[in-house]
C-alpha cells in the first residue's frame, strides 16, 4: 500500500467534530435545529474556503506571527458579505441566535492551523479537493447533530411533526449538546477503528500516527523523476531563515519507511533540506548515517 495523502481524510479520519474534536462550541451552541445548522455550515463554508483560498497566495516568506494575523484579517473581511447573505437566507432570526459563536469561525483552526501544517504544503489542484474534504466533513457532521437534536428534542424537523416514541427536551440545552456531541464521537471513533483493525492496513496508518507529533507527511512522485519518495514536514522553529524543512527517503515498502523514520526521530537529529541537492542532511549519528545508506536520498 501506498502512503499517500489522502485527499477523503476530512471526511471521517480527521473529521472536525468526531475525531479532531475542533469547532464544537459552535456545533454545541448552535445546532440545535436542522435550520440553524444549516445556516452555520453555510457561514463556515464559504468563509473557510474563501480565506483559505486567498491567504493561500501569501508570500511564505513573512514571519508566521503576521501570516496569521493576515489569514484572520482576511477571514474578517469574507465574513461581513457571507453574514450578510446568510442573513437574507435564512432570516435574521436564525442567523441572531447563534450569537458570538459566528464571527468567531474566523479564527477557526481549519484556517489558522491547516493551512501551515497541510494545506499549503500540497499543490494547488490537491490542496482545492483537500478543504473541500474537510469542509463536507464539518458541514456532514454539524447537519446531523443538527437533524437529530430538533427530532429527538421537539419531534419535529423543520417545523413538520415526526411520529417518534419519546422526546428529550434537554438535548436543545447547551449541556444536551454537549453530551450528544461526546456521544456522537466515541460511536464514530469506536466504528472508525472497528473498521480500520479488520482492513488490514497497519503501515500508512502507523505512520501517520507517528508522524502526528511532527506535522503532517505529503508522499508522492516527484517531477522528473521515477521513485517514490516520502517527505515528511517539520516546522523549524529554532531556525528564522526557513520554516519548512523536509526530509526525503527512498523506499521500497512502507515498513523500510517507518524503519527508517523511527532511526532518524529516536535520535533527535533535525529533519532539514541540504541546499540545492533535494536531498536530506547527513546526521552525525552512526545510526542515522546507516538509515541514510539503505534508504534516505
Amino acid at each position: 500500500m501506498e502512503n499517500k495523502i489522502n485527499l477523503r481524510d476530512g471526511y471521517i479520519k480527521q473529521n472536525m467534530i468526531f475525531m479532531s474534536g475542533m469547532l464544537i462550541a459552535p456545533v454545541i451552541a448552535c445546532a440545535t435545529t436542522f435550520m440553524k445548522s444549516f445556516a452555520l455550515c453555510f457561514v463556515f463554508s464559504l468563509v473557510s474556503f474563501s480565506a483559505i483560498l486567498l491567504c493561500r497566495f501569501i508570500p511564505r516568506t513573512i514571519v508566521y506571527t503576521i501570516r496569521v494575523t493576515l489569514y484572520t484579517a482576511a477571514a474578517a473581511v469574507v465574513y461581513i458579505p457571507s453574514a450578510l447573505l446568510a442573513e437574507l437566507l435564512f432570516g435574521v432570526e436564525v442567523i441572531g441566535a447563534a450569537g458570538v459563536y459566528l464571527p468567531i469561525l474566523i479564527t477557526n483552526s481549519l484556517i489558522l492551523s491547516k493551512t501551515e501544517t497541510r494545506f499549503y504544503l500540497e499543490p494547488f489542484d490537491n490542496m482545492l479537493g483537500d478543504v473541500m474534504g474537510f469542509i463536507v466533513g464539518f458541514d456532514i457532521a454539524c447537519i446531523v447533530t443538527g437533524l437529530v437534536r430538533e427530532l429527538f428534542a421537539t419531534g419535529r424537523i423543520n417545523g413538520a411533526e415526526v411520529p417518534i416514541l419519546f422526546t428529550v427536551p434537554a438535548l436543545e440545552t447547551t449541556f444536551g449538546g454537549f453530551l450528544f456531541v461526546g456521544i456522537g464521537a466515541g460511536l464514530f471513533r469506536a466504528v472508525y477503528n472497528y473498521r480500520k483493525d479488520h482492513a488490514g492496513a497497519e503501515s500508512e496508518d502507523s505512520l501517520a500516527d507517528y508522524a502526528e507529533g511532527m506535522g503532517e507527511f505529503l508522499v508522492g512522485k516527484h517531477r522528473h523523476e521515477d521513485k517514490e519518495k516520502i517527505r515528511i514536514y517539520k516546522a523549524a522553529v529554532k531556525r528564522a531563515k526557513t520554516e519548512n524543512d523536509w526530509l526525503n527517503m527512498e523506499f521500497l515498502n512502507n515498513k523500510d519507511v517507518l524503519a527508517a523514520f523511527e532511526a532518524i526521530v529516536s535520535e533527535g537529529n533535525e529533519l532539514v533540506n541540504s541546499a540545492g541537492a533535494g536531498s536530506a542532511e547527513k546526521t552525525e549519528s552512526p545510526a542515522a548515517e546507516e538509515e541514510e545508506n539503505g534508504h534516505i536520498s
